[in-house]
This record gives structure tokens, sequence and C-alpha cells, in this order.
């Protein structure tokens, strides 16, 4: 299925899922809101930050930045 001229992952093809989504992450803050945007955008989104944004509405910054703490964190 196509969004925005992006292709979205089968599992959000309704779009309840990707309502869900987001307000799980509206309810989150900081680094928690990060980790989870950057983890949600590896599973649905062939790990695009610029294909979250489209899908999501999320800042791909926010999401390439949960990518980097998260690197950062483990070395």
């Amino acid at each position: 299925m196509k969004r925005s001229g992006v292709a979205a992952d089968k599992s959000l093809a309704d779009g309840g899922d990707v309502e869900d989504l987001k307000l799980a992450a509206s309810r989150m803050t900081g680094a928690k809101r990060r980790a989870f945007q950057a983890a949600m955008a590896v599973k649905h989104c062939d790990g695009s930050a610029r294909r979250a944004e489209a899908v999501f509405g999320w800042s791909r910054h926010a999401v390439e930045l949960g990518w980097a703490s998260k690197r950062g964190a483990r070395g």
C-alpha cells in the first residue's frame, strides 16, 4: 500500500496501528521517545528515517538521534 508516495509495511496497512504507535510515542518524552521511534522505524519502515517521517509524521532528526543514542550506548 502506498501513502504519501511511500510504501507502508503490510502490518500498518489499515492505518489503525499507525495511530496507536503515534499515540504511544506521544506519551513518552526525550530519549525514551526517540529510542521508541527509532525501533519502530526499523521494524515498520525498513530502517528509513524518511519513511518514518512520512508514515508516522515523526521528525526524521529525532529518529536518527534515537539510533545514534542506541549505538553509543552499546559500544
